[in-house]
């Protein structure tokens, strides 16, 4: 049995290795992901729960490829909460690209009777938008926390 000094040592320097090697994995200088709301779609109603389809544009701003494995995050429009959503899709995002994909959220009836009020009560012709939460990325110890905004146009051209 070891003196109970010497486990003790071995023990901190495991745990210090352990640390070094996972700050490691994230690469000095990396930096987050961005990601943009660019479709809405509706898929489902009911009475309760509103079902959609959101496309994000996620931009990898790094010389190195990003392997994507999740998302948690919500997204508010004209600054009221409107829907939340996860993923466990995997996407690879290469260095310097940029890749599309399509996840589902889910919102509330009153939060779709917000939009629908805050529609009536002005003659919105855009929406903003504010698409925040958490992405998880394959060799980051812990997930990145992103924030994007932005406008959605509600009328088609020549408006």
């Amino acid at each position: 049995m070891l003196p109970r000094s010497l486990s003790l040592r071995a023990l901190s320097l495991l745990l210090i290795v352990l640390l070094l090697s996972g700050c490691a994995a994230m690469r000095p200088g990396a930096e987050p992901p961005r990601i943009h709301l660019v479709g809405l779609q509706m898929q489902q109603v009911e009475l309760f729960e509103q079902r959609y389809r959101l496309s994000l544009r996620i931009q990898n701003p790094n010389d190195f490829a990003l392997n994507i494995r999740g998302l948690d995050f919500r997204v508010d429009i004209n600054d009221e909460r409107f829907a939340e959503g996860v993923s466990n899709r995997p996407l690879e995002v290469p260095g310097f690209g940029e890749a599309l994909t399509e996840v589902e959220v889910s919102s509330s009836l009153w939060s779709l009777a917000r939009q629908f009020r805050d529609l009536g009560d002005s003659r919105l012709e855009r929406m903003t938008y504010r698409l925040h939460g958490r992405i998880a990325v394959t060799g980051w110890g812990l997930p990145v926390q992103f924030d994007s905004s932005g406008e959605l146009g509600l009328l088609g051209p020549g408006r």
